[in-house]
């Protein structure tokens, strides 16, 4: 990925941090239209509002309002993961 800075912004942006957000935004608005353009929308969410498994994507028993300390499986950062069967039938 290349990110252009002009002499100008340079120019604009009197500290260095000020330059490095301006650095950081133009860096992940180019990252999101590169993932517009090559992923899509998955949903983990079932039509009766169960979370489904973000590895096998069979619907959980854990419902998208219960707290995250609540429930077995889920990976921060990821979401819900089912009981391990899907992990089990891999092997």
């Amino acid at each position: 990925m290349l990110i252009t800075i002009t002499e100008q912004e340079i120019l604009e942006n009197s500290n260095n941090s000020q330059l490095g957000g301006l650095v950081r935004k133009k860096y992940w608005d180019l990252k999101g239209e590169e993932t517009n353009k090559t992923t899509t929308q998955v949903s983990y969410i079932s039509d009766e509002g169960f979370d489904k498994c973000v590895i096998c994507a069979r619907v959980t028993k854990y419902h998208h309002t219960t707290p995250i300390d609540l429930r077995r499986g889920y990976i921060e950062g990821a979401g819900q993961a089912c009981d391990g069967s899907c992990k089990k039938e891999r092997v």
